[in-house]
């Protein structure tokens, strides 16, 4: 039997990814043992960590312990490992990678604030230390061409610009360089993977593509390719992929990463061995966001319980006003309670209303995201009023007071607040199928609270 190229076996997969510790442990199994299958599938929830631990399985595999090959893994220059991403999609940086004997982290927020001003990423967190995460939203327009597809010249010739840009540096270039490369282990697309990013066809011959991937990288060592976001490949590219899952070179891992298995062919789930990750405890993920993003500790428990154990998710609400969207839900709760449906929904009907109006571009998209950031608030607190009663040692998480959530429970029958709370969770369902966002919250006081009922 042919032998499998060396790696640091004995070496376990990155002890900072938050979670997932069986997930790791059976993949550390594996490498030790030459059990690897030729293709895996992680799925789960977004935001959870999969295509970090995907890379991190590679770099073990790639770059072993050997600081070189590591040094340019981390690079984004192996000729031996490709990762396909979605440049539309925020990139989650933690800043420890970037740092180095010359980079601190004061040089590469002052690199951040520069590509900030100069439009090439945003969303710099306000946390500080080496595991801070910064949720980078870059500019697409950075290194797209015709068709708004990336091509590395378009981004040699806007690093050009900023290269002699005033206020630019050095270092500024630099971390532009590794947030965009489009070099030798990153392929991004754009929204769709087309089937001219899997065999080289077409626009293709002039990207990276895993057919001459597979065919030229060598070297005795891994070849791992990342599809991150695989349900976005279009038909056709996934039916040209089946062809490599069928018959992959030997010394090959292909990782196929998607939050949506079910969008996949059963051909290609029936080729790859499938990595569950679970949503992440809440306690851990409040933890790690008060420790590493310097989230206050009675805040974090709300915003771990709000972004449902994603820890994308939970980056994506930090900076938002919980106070006023807090003291906004209990007003709610307060209408509910004495029945002045009207009140309710005039509350929830102006909150809409004034995010639209404070929308500087996309007002609709502004409303329904503020609508779903409700919605999940109100579920919060229905949740505390429900255990007030049930269970009344649970503390509150969404802001209610204790004795309030407690006097609620008084004010309608337990069945009541159940119905709502299940209406609430039927109108964040409607929400995600672009109802309308006042036509869903209006359907579920509606719903739950038809005329006629008794209110004491």
């Amino acid at each position: 039997m042919r032998r499998r190229p060396s790696t640091d076996r004995d070496a376990p997969l990155d002890g900072s990814i938050l979670g997932h510790r069986n997930v790791q442990a059976a993949l550390d199994a594996a490498v030790r043992t030459d059990r690897l299958p030729h293709a895996l599938l992680f799925t789960g929830p977004e935001g959870v960590g999969k295509r970090t631990l995907a890379t991190a399985l590679a770099r073990r595999l790639v770059a072993g312990d050997d600081a070189g090959e590591t040094e340019r893994f981390d690079r984004g220059a192996h000729e031996r490992f490709l990762l396909y991403s979605d440049l539309e999609k925020p990139l989650p940086v933690r800043r420890g990678d970037l740092l180095g004997p010359d980079l601190d982290e004061a040089g590469l927020l002052a690199a951040y604030r520069t590509l900030e001003e100069e439009e090439w990423i945003r969303g710099i967190s306000d946390a500080s230390g080496e595991e801070a995460i910064d949720l980078l939203v870059r500019n697409p327009e950075r290194y797209t061409g015709r068709k708004g597809i990336p091509f590395a010249e378009v981004l040699e010739r806007e690093l050009g610009v900023l290269e002699r840009s005033r206020r630019s540096s050095p270092a500024a270039v630099a971390v532009a360089r590794r947030l965009f490369s489009v070099g030798t282990s990153h392929a991004p697309y754009r929204r769709s993977l087309g089937i001219e990013r899997i065999n080289g066809k077409g626009d293709g011959a002039l990207f990276r593509n895993v057919s001459a991937f597979l065919k030229t990288a060598g070297g005795g060592g891994w070849r791992v390719a990342i599809l991150d976001d695989a349900q976005k490949m279009t038909d056709a590219a996934e039916n040209a992929f089946l062809k490599t899952l069928e018959e992959p070179p030997p010394d090959t891992l292909l990782i196929l990463v998607t939050s949506e298995p079910l969008s996949l062919l059963p051909t290609t789930l029936s080729r790859c061995a499938r990595v569950v990750f679970d949503a992440l405890p809440p306690e851990d993920l409040a933890g790690f966001l008060t420790r590493t993003q310097g989230v206050p500790e009675n805040e974090a428990p709300l915003v771990a319980a709000l972004a449902e154990g994603s820890l994308g998710r939970a980056l994506e609400l930090l900076g938002l006003d919980f106070s006023g969207r807090r003291e906004l839900v209990v007003k709610i709760l307060e209408a509910i309670g004495r029945g002045d449906l009207a009140d309710a929904l005039a509350r929830t009907g102006a909150c809409l209303a004034n995010a639209a109006a404070e929308a500087t571009e996309r007002p609709r998209d502004r409303e329904r995201h503020e609508a779903r950031l409700l919605l999940e608030l109100l579920a919060l607190g229905l949740r505390d009023v429900i255990l007030a009663r049930a269970a009344p040692t649970v503390p509150p998480i969404s802001g209610i007071d204790a004795d309030l959530a407690a006097e609620l429970t008084t004010r309608h029958p337990a069945e009541t607040w159940e119905e709502l709370f299940a209406r609430t969770e039927l109108a964040r369902s409607d929400l995600a199928a672009n109802v309308e966002p006042r036509l869903a919250i209006e359907a579920l006081f509606a719903d739950a609270f038809p005329a006629g009922e008794p209110v004491s």
